[in-house]
């Protein structure tokens, strides 16, 4: 990559063709047409294409007539003078989202800083220097409070146009009537105050935003593109829709698009969830943020840079910011009555006392009732940054605050109480050989193949002791196994779609594949010389310390958990017994999950729904909280779902639980801080034994107590999750009158039937 002399730079060059790129070029819309028009005029050039969303012009020309010397120069004399006279007719361009938003943090430290350097000049002339210092409003020091106080009395002034006393109001008349009254330091202490409130503030909704980021910053910052016929490495902010990405083995997707040639194993589990790498040839969508694993294939960009799944996931998080719990609204009416209050205390202490000094001191003490604001909204910031640190994604406040209030949770099984990591469950053997033997030469097969399944096999046969057998040949075949050639006998590993590829039939297979579907299982075939020796029958683990969280769920009050999912009756009910689930529905479609978390809510309870598929998505945004697995787990589960666990970890939903009740308790204490430490200093000013300044001294003691209180939450791990004496449930099962099947301590609803509920409502006794 070249650069020029004025920031433009030279991406891909070839005979006859260049492709620039100039900085910030979509900004300058009204440059963009002028841009073509004067390369198309200028003598060789044969044609252009702009690209303003990657900031890039491709140029052809012909090198006969046109020197690619002679282009560069005339695209910089454009660029340069025509960029800087637009820059100067129509200032700063607007900044995108992010730039705003850090923007903010900046404001508050520039005031801040300034403020603060103020606050030090009076310090170093009044105290080491001992020289007077003038505070009425002609005064510097006043003129300058009178200046940095304008945002707040504008503010206030439109409030009360609408006959609305506002926070911005109450300051700014406070910080007005303290300069008329020669206290311009008084003043000054309840702007810093304001200003260290609002850094500490945007400095947390910084921090919550930036581990956010982190958790989904997973693309690439280069790739390659196909340039008449050509690779070529270009920035991934420079690909365009319609641009040939191409991928090799270890590499990143940057793109969302359609494969159009070539064909890859490519590994979903950012996007799906899923650890299994899937087979993807031509007309196979893929996501940026995978990986291609195996293989080679290109791309047809459809959606790039911020309209990406995984940037809209961002921004979808980022926003869960501003998305509000009911605590702050408690926050925000609890300072306007308190501003209310503060006007009817200060005068009344001037009626009753007579004294301006003491009603003034008063008022200071209310007149920043900014602590009391940042009461919840400080602590529900550390608290989801807290869990964005732990890659768990809260998409708001309310949320947050809502999670502890469920007494009801419904698991999916499938990839949310089992992981994506296959183990053996079935060994059958067809001709005679055995099972050692069996693994044996499935082992020797897939010794060099990564795949989950391929990895489960060899786990196997290490446990058995069993060592790979050297082999002759090994050739991958792209979504349907592995052949080898052992000992000269032709070993073929894989699903029954590689026995059609070889012409292998067995009368057994069909009947295999049937049965097996019906019990969850993945079959994977192995065969030699043409001959199906066996079946081995896989299936997902089951997450970890999945009873002590079921049983911690219980103890922290959830009254009912509940199993819904859309497996077989037998391998759904020996699950939940095994788990102690209180009810278990099975065989569902995923309309019929909406439908029963809709009556679990018609029902009177608040219901926490668990999943991780397209099939929970209805579930998930029926329910009062939904909880997604995986920062993909399905795209629409994700949008569906109000918190996504990030790593997959069940734990995560006893964490969250855990913080919400936190969060409130820590809100609570801060509520007790700003509102006991303000009456302790109404009552010191109104009695005379509390000075203007030493009122000044309540608000930074009672902002900074509460600050360092939410910020306890920044640093909260709830206690791990211990396995205890957890009582096994027994398939015992009774048909009662109904229909319904129960077994000791579990209900057992087949498809189709009503939520269970029993003789006395209760869906807990049977």
């Amino acid at each position: 990559m070249k650069r020029t002399n004025h920031s433009i730079k030279i991406k891909h060059a070839m005979a006859g063709r260049i492709r620039y790129r100039l900085p910030r070029l979509r900004k300058h819309r009204g440059l963009q047409a002028p841009l073509v028009d004067m390369l198309t005029a200028a003598d060789g050039v044969l044609h252009v294409r702009l690209n303003p969303k990657c900031d890039c012009v491709i140029v052809r020309f012909d090198p006969q007539a046109l020197a690619p010397q002679a282009l560069t120069g005339k695209l910089e004399d454009f660029w340069q003078q025509t960029r800087t006279s637009s820059d100067a007719s129509k200032g700063c361009l607007p900044a995108r989202v992010n730039e705003s938003r850090q923007s903010e943090l900046a404001s508050a430290k520039r005031r801040f800083i300034g403020l603060s350097l103020l606050g030090a000049g009076v310090f170093v002339r009044t105290v080491l220097l001992g020289l007077p210092l003038a505070q009425t409003l002609l005064s510097p020091l006043g003129a300058v409070i009178a200046f940095a106080a304008l945002p707040l009395v504008r503010n206030g002034l439109s409030d009360l146009r609408e006959r609305r006393v506002s926070l911005e109001s109450f300051l700014g008349g406070s910080i007005i009537a303290a300069v008329a009254a020669g206290e311009a330091m008084a003043a000054f202490e309840i702007l810093w105050i304001t200003s260290v409130g609002n850094l500490l503030k945007a400095w947390i909704t910084e921090r919550s935003r930036r581990a956010i980021r982190d958790i989904l910053d997973i693309t690439e910052k280069e790739t390659y593109i196909l340039v008449d016929g050509v690779e070529v490495s270009v920035a991934v902010d420079q690909v365009q829709p319609g641009d040939t990405v191409v991928l090799h083995t270890g590499e990143k997707i940057a793109v969302d698009g359609c494969v159009v040639r070539g064909g890859a194993m490519v590994d979903e589990a950012s996007i799906t969830g899923m650890s299994e790498p899937v087979a993807k040839t031509d007309g196979d969508k893929v996501f940026a943020g995978t990986f291609v694993r195996q293989g080679v294939i290109y791309i047809s960009a459809e959606a790039v840079g911020d309209r990406t799944y995984l940037a809209r996931i961002l921004n979808m998080v980022e926003d869960s910011l501003e998305n509000r719990a009911p605590i702050e609204g408690v926050a925000d009416r609890l300072a306007q009555n308190l501003i209310k209050t503060g006007f009817a205390v200060t005068l009344a202490t001037l009626l009753l006392t007579g004294s301006l000094w003491r009603a003034f001191a008063v008022m200071l003490v209310m007149a920043c009732p900014c602590a009391t604001i940042l009461a919840a909204s400080t602590a529900i910031s550390a608290a989801i940054s807290a869990a964005a640190r732990r890659h768990i994604l809260i998409k708001g406040g309310r949320y947050l605050e809502e999670v502890d209030k469920v007494d009801t949770i419904c698991f999916d099984k499938t990839g949310t109480l089992t992981t994506n990591q296959p183990e053996i469950r079935q060994l059958i053997n067809l001709d005679g050989v055995s099972e050692d033997r069996l693994i044996e030469l499935a082992y020797s097969t897939e010794i060099h193949n990564s795949h989950p399944v391929a990895l489960a096999i060899k786990d196997e046969a290490r446990r058995r002791g069993l060592t790979a057998i050297q082999h002759d040949v090994c050739e991958y075949i792209l979504g349907k196994g592995v052949r080898s050639v052992i000992d000269g006998d032709e070993i073929l590993v894989g699903s029954h779609k590689l026995l059609a590829h070889y012409e292998i039939e067995h009368a057994i297979v069909d009947d295999f594949l049937e049965k097996n579907k019906q019990q969850g299982l993945t079959q994977v075939f192995v065969a030699r010389n043409g001959e199906v020796l066996g079946v081995i029958g896989f299936a997902n683990r089951e997450r970890p310390d999945l009873q002590p969280m079921i049983q911690r769920l219980k103890d922290s009050g959830i009254r009912r958990t509940a199993m819904i999912t859309g497996d077989s009756k037998y391998t759904a009910l020996e699950m939940a017994c095994r788990l102690n689930f209180d009810e278990c529905r099975y065989s569902v479609l995923p309309e019929e999950k909406a439908e029963i978390v809709a009556a679990l809510r018609a029902d009177g309870q608040r219901v926490l729904m668990v999943g991780d598929g397209i099939n929970d998505a209805l579930a998930l945004a029926e329910a009062d909280i939904g909880i997604a697995m995986g920062a993909g787990g399905s795209e629409v589960a994700i949008e569906a779902a109000d918190i996504a666990l990030v790593k997959d970890d069940l734990a995560g939903v006893v964490y969250v639980r855990d913080l919400s009740r936190e969060t409130v308790r820590v809100v609570h204490q801060n509520f007790w801080i700003a509102t006991g430490s303000n009456i302790v200093g109404v009552v010191l000013g109104a009695v005379g034994l509390l000075s203007p300044v030493m009122a000044g001294l309540v608000h930074i003691t009672h902002t900074v107590g509460i600050l360092a209180n939410s910020s306890r939450l920044l640093f909260y791990d709830s206690p791990r999750l211990l396995p205890g004496n957890v009582r096994h449930q027994q398939m015992e099962k009774v048909r009662t009158a109904d229909g319904i099947e129960t077994s000791d301590g579990i209900t057992a609803v087949p498809p189709g039937s009503a939520p269970y509920t029993g003789a006395d409502s209760s869906p807990l006794r049977h």
